[in-house]
């Protein structure tokens, strides 16, 4: 994700900050031109999502509201920007740009608190939430913004995660209400700029409030030691029948991370994966609004090899399926790049947890192609159902000079619970998206010289037929040239969700 340029910015926090103000000034409607589809290329279609004058678009979240098939995509372009698709996809409408740091995450909640229309809510409909880093008026902290009338205004709430080291890598999830979206459960997760902790923030309310960051490591020695200084925060996801909370991060070792730079750097192997659970946020006052973790070690890519892996071609990403039953659990699941078949050898690896995360079946690889792959991101839909997306070039070291081409690729399992679980493949889009290098160390690509067109992530959810919304900066064939946002709804496997209406996907309110 795009960090911010200094790390030495002086904050003043004065109480009076830390409430929510209407944001009425919107946009004027863009309608957004959409790309090219090539239905040759899979089963279902791509469109452009930003607009073509905006070259700078990067690290896509994409949200689908699966009640009428409302599809959000969110992304970063000198600040944060939102849009919406009424027909399933094919086009979008810009609904929000703000000023900001961006890194952006986006998600659907539960029902609007109206009965009647009002000036910024429309009865009926889902809230949407966006978060990002923001520049005022308290730099390098978490801002959230909220909108109950599909985007046409926004509450924004300057300060719903804050941290005195200053925040990075934000991640956002929501437990939607059944019945208001002001019982929503909402979360924030992400790391500090200092000892490198994993901190979650939590409101119960929609987003109104939120506790105080809680330190996941400083509940968990065993993690706090594997972990200090040097973390790279990979999402955050609650179970949809238990309201339960997962954060996922990687780290190095005690020794890597405190002797070759903490998090400055970037440059060690992050050969842990971890994941953390928590009970759902308990309080309703600002004091008192909390979480309680315990931490997993997914597993140590290390152990039992004579060469050092790496799990940051980035992220490991997490998900939670739907057991179907209220109160029953669902499997968790974590994906994540890795060299563990040979050195030099980048592929997708899969895991599960029967048990919220406290066991993890063994790493099976996903990918079925030769080459290197990197940005995995997964969704769950039904027991053992998890969609994947990531991108692929066949070269084995892709560099600028070399011109690597690389493609987006999805792939599912219906068996994700199984401890051989089967993999279907498939390209998203054949065409190139970006050719070069993807440097994966953050702002230290900056020193390297890498190639961080792309910036550091892309996205994935299941639309209400069980269908696949995809989301990925494009910039196609042309050497660092200008930068895209291309969504894709990609039916070409089985529904994710079972006993879905396939014919509903990529369909919204409007069709077609």
């Amino acid at each position: 994700m795009t960090k911010p340029l200094s790390l030495a910015v002086a904050v003043t926090i004065a109480a009076s900050l830390a409430g929510a103000v209407l944001f009425l000034a919107r946009p004027s409607p863009t309608f957004l031109q959409p790309a090219i589809a090539f239905a040759s290329d899979i089963l279902g279609f791509t469109k452009q999502v930003s607009s073509s004058s905006q070259t700078n678009a990067t690290e896509p979240s994409v949200a689908v509201d699966r009640a009428d098939g409302t599809v959000y995509v969110a992304w970063q372009a000198s600040g944060t920007h939102v849009a919406r698709s009424d027909d399933g996809g094919r086009t979008f409408t810009q609904e929000l740009s703000k000023s900001d740091v961006g890194d952006v995450d986006i998600r659907v909640g539960g029902p609007t608190p109206c009965a009647a229309i009002t000036a910024t809510c429309i009865p009926g409909k889902h809230r949407v939430y966006v978060s990002s880093i923001e520049e005022l008026p308290l730099p390098l902290q978490t801002h959230l913004a909220y909108s109950d009338d599909r985007g046409a205004n926004w509450t924004i709430n300057n300060l719903a995660a804050f941290n005195p080291s200053f925040i990075d890598r934000p991640w956002l999830a929501v437990h939607p209400s059944q019945v208001s979206a002001t019982q929503d459960q909402v979360y924030i997760a992400y790391h500090d700029f200092s000892a490198s902790q994993i901190n979650v923030a939590a409101s119960n309310d929609g987003g109104q409030d939120f506790g105080p960051s809680v330190d996941v490591l400083a509940q968990n020695a065993l993690a706090e030691t594997e972990s200090f200084c040097n973390t790279v925060p990979s999402g955050i996801e609650v179970d949809p029948e238990t309201g339960e909370v997962y954060v996922e991060w990687i780290t190095a070792d005690p020794v890597q991370n405190t002797s070759m730079g903490c998090n400055i750097t970037q440059i060690q192997n992050f050969h842990q994966v971890w994941v953390a659970h928590s009970p759902p946020a308990q309080g309703t006052s600002l004091a008192t609004i909390t979480t309680t973790w315990d931490a997993h070690m997914v597993f140590d890519g290390n152990i039992g090899r004579s060469w050092q892996t790496n799990t940051d071609r980035i992220f490991a990403t997490l998900a939670v399926d739907d057991s179907g039953v209220s109160g029953v659990p669902g499997n968790v699941y974590s994906v994540f790049p890795d060299n563990l078949a040979a050195p030099g050898v980048n592929d997708i690896w899969f895991s599960h947890s029967p048990d919220k995360g406290a066991h993890w079946s063994l790493p099976v690889k996903v990918n079925q192609d030769l080459g290197t792959h990197y940005f995995p991101w997964v969704a769950a839909g039904s027991t053992g159902r998890v969609d994947f997306i990531w991108l692929t070039t066949p070269d084995l070291n892709p560099s600028d000079s070399a011109l690597s081409p690389w493609t987006v690729t999805f792939a599912q399992t219906t068996s994700g619970t199984s401890a051989t679980p089967k993999f279907n493949q498939t390209s998203a889009l054949s065409n190139v998206m970006h050719v070069g290098g993807i440097c994966t160390t953050g702002i230290f690509c900056s020193v390297t010289g890498g190639n961080r067109d792309l910036a550091d992530s892309i996205s994935i959810a299941i639309d209400r037929g069980g269908s696949a919304a995809l989301a990925w900066t494009d910039q196609g064939n042309v050497l660092n040239g200008p930068t895209r946002i291309t969504y894709g709804c990609v039916t070409a496997q089985q529904s994710a969700l079972v006993g879905a209406n396939k014919g509903q996907s990529c369909k919204g309110p409007a069709g077609p």
